[in-house]
């Protein structure tokens, strides 16, 4: 065999070999995709606890998981208390998985509902802050609160249909 056919031979056979490795490579991160689990309950699904919560049936709540070991969290309330207190946000909720950040005597603008470790169980809230937003039974939006934007954009109120 001369040199340059030996040549075009290897050539193939690496470039086969490095063809096969990226099939086994994307086939892998595929798997590991499918893995991790979705933050929050998708949109659409019925939103669980809403009767203890005292949410109104039609209109769209923020539902704000929050906790006091939670670094961003005061922020989080600090804004949500401002938003409610403008009265151009959509009612709230702060749901807290153990004792609730100090409010200040602000229960009367967002109610406080503490030792609620089963519904941020049942929302599937991976860490706080998180806030769902829901509407008519159903989870509209979930998303972890990583800017007071997203908040802002999230408890503001929907216009007139």
């Amino acid at each position: 065999m001369e040199f340059e056919t030996t040549a075009d031979l290897l050539s193939w056979t690496a470039l086969l070999l490095l063809v096969l490795a990226l099939v086994r490579v994307n086939r892998q991160l595929r798997e590991l995709r499918s893995r991790v689990p979705e933050l929050g309950l998708p949109a659409g699904a019925r939103a669980p606890g809403l009767d203890r919560l005292a949410v109104a049936p039609t209109g769209p709540t923020l539902l704000l998981f929050l906790s006091s070991g939670c670094g961003g969290c005061p922020a989080v309330l600090e804004e949500a208390l401002t938003l409610a207190s403008g009265g151009k946000a959509v009612p709230m909720r702060a749901v807290f998985s153990g004792d609730p950040l100090p409010m200040n005597g602000a229960e009367r603008l967002i109610p406080v509902h503490k030792d609620e470790r089963a519904l941020l169980d049942d929302y599937r809230v991976p860490g706080t802050p998180f806030a769902v937003l829901v509407e008519q039974g159903k989870v509209r939006r979930a998303e972890p609160v990583r800017s007071l934007e997203l908040l802002q954009r999230l408890a503001a109120v929907p216009p007139p249909n």
